[in-house]
């Protein structure tokens, strides 16, 4: 039997107090991690030259984790691999989602998207296009599906990760865009599903890769046959991009004049060679014989 004194004993005392700490980061290092570089996701921009917010856990947008996206949320995930119930940071309104347009791209092109795992964890790759003009509008996960990107080439959605790749390494997936999709806000979204954990599928099929799986999401704003939008540069947000529509609302023309109260007196601007008093009875007249 040993017994410590003095240095030795503070020493050990304080090695052993680290150990779970040691062990909970070691743990997250070994778990499967990725991120959507190319086009480069909200979280991500910052490490391709854009000036916005640095997320150094680019790599870990999984819904939480297992136990909060599934135990605690049912298996649902906000769009952009934020948990469910929030804080969304990666959607409108959020720290990184600012509407800046990270590349463009021509209505049916075969675009080539690019992933970095830092932990490959198996499984697959799914990508899906939300039809957006709006750059500071949150979107669904129903607005997505209605756009499944089919591998190049064939009628496949899925495309399953290679087990020999990680680390630095990107894997390049060419996806077929529609030819029918025109946007200058669209939002593009990478899915990874791993397939490492034991799981059972809905039918009662257990196997390595089944059931409820850790997830991972990357949201990228791209324009699509829009080439007057400029890549990189910061959209102008109007009030009505985030603020929901009033179905009351009716054309109008709307003035200020800080130097007097009342609008309509001789300070106010003229608009078509008259009066705002006489523009604004105009357009009332005009409202009424049109109702």
């Amino acid at each position: 039997m040993v017994v410590l004194a003095g240095k030795d004993e503070l020493f050990c005392s304080v090695f052993i107090g680290f150990v779970p700490l040691l062990l909970t980061l070691f743990a997250r290092a070994v778990s499967g991690h990725g991120r959507l570089v190319d086009p480069p996701s909200r979280s991500s921009m910052w490490r391709y030259g854009f000036k916005t917010p640095p997320n150094y856990d680019d790599n870990q947008l999984y819904c939480g984790g297992v136990s909060i996206q599934y135990a605690q949320n049912g298996g649902k995930c906000g769009v952009c691999g934020d948990p469910w119930q929030g804080p969304h940071e990666n959607e409108p309104g959020g720290k990184y989602a600012n509407g800046i347009i990270v590349k463009k791209y021509k209505p049916g092109q075969i675009m080539e998207a690019g992933v970095q795992l830092t932990a490959n964890h198996k499984g697959y790759f799914e990508f899906r296009l939300c039809q957006n003009d709006i750059p500071f509008q949150k979107i669904t996960h129903n607005c997505l599906d209605e756009h499944v990107l089919r591998l190049a080439g064939t009628e496949e959605v899925r495309f399953k990760v290679p087990g020999n790749v990680g680390g630095d390494r990107v894997i390049r997936v060419k996806l077929q865009l529609p030819k029918d999709v025109k946007c200058s806000a669209c939002v593009f979204q990478w899915k990874y599903n791993a397939g490492n954990s034991w799981g059972t599928n809905p039918d009662g099929t257990s196997c390595i890769g089944c059931g409820k799986q850790e997830q991972f999401y990357g949201c990228a704003d791209i324009a699509i046959g829009h080439d007057e939008v400029h890549v990189g540069s910061v959209p102008p947000k109007h009030p009505w991009y985030s603020e929901p529509r009033d179905p009351n609302w009716h054309w109008g023309i709307v003035s200020s004049n800080n130097d007097d109260d009342d609008p309509f007196d001789s300070g106010a601007t003229p608009f078509c060679g008259g009066r705002v008093g006489t523009t604004l009875l105009l357009v009332t007249v005009l409202e009424l014989l049109l109702s």
